[in-house]
């Protein structure tokens, strides 16, 4: 398999205020083949979305203190190498629609419980979009809306 045709190994970062979740999630892209950064608060993930590139954000909603709505607004405002990452809404409320999540500012959304096939098929997206975001040192474009 020449150097075009193997998968690239993506950079995660994962938000979620319960350390559970952000296991699960994290084993799961693991197991995928991709590295993981973790962040117990939207306030943490800021910081480390403000300091290193990453590929993909998987961001929970309902947090306290700030809201993942709230750190995506943030994010997108932000002049950082992570203003245009690709972020899904990870979330256990079904009260908004895909297109609700798009309009405020994510790249898509996922139910909790949260499958490993849904996580596989986000990581496929973003292998086919772009170059990892670590390798190349810039920031990403909004793949796949």
């Amino acid at each position: 398999m020449d150097a075009a045709n193997q998968p690239r190994n993506l950079k995660v970062l994962i938000v979620d205020d319960e350390p559970v979740n952000r296991l699960v999630l994290a084993r799961m892209v693991e197991h995928l083949g991709s590295q993981c950064i973790e962040a117990a608060s939207a306030a943490e993930a800021l910081e480390v979305l403000r300091q290193q590139p990453v590929d993909l954000v998987l961001m929970d909603i309902q947090m306290p203190k700030m809201s993942g709505i709230e750190a995506v607004e943030l994010l997108r405002a932000d002049s950082g190498p992570n203003r245009d990452a690709p972020v899904v809404a990870v979330t256990g409320d079904t009260t908004r629609s895909r297109r609700e999540y798009l309009q405020l500012g994510f790249d898509d959304y996922a139910n909790k419980p949260i499958s490993l096939a849904s996580v596989g098929q986000m990581l496929s997206a973003r292998r086919q979009t772009r170059a990892p975001a670590h390798s190349s040192g810039v920031g990403l474009a909004r793949a796949w809306r």
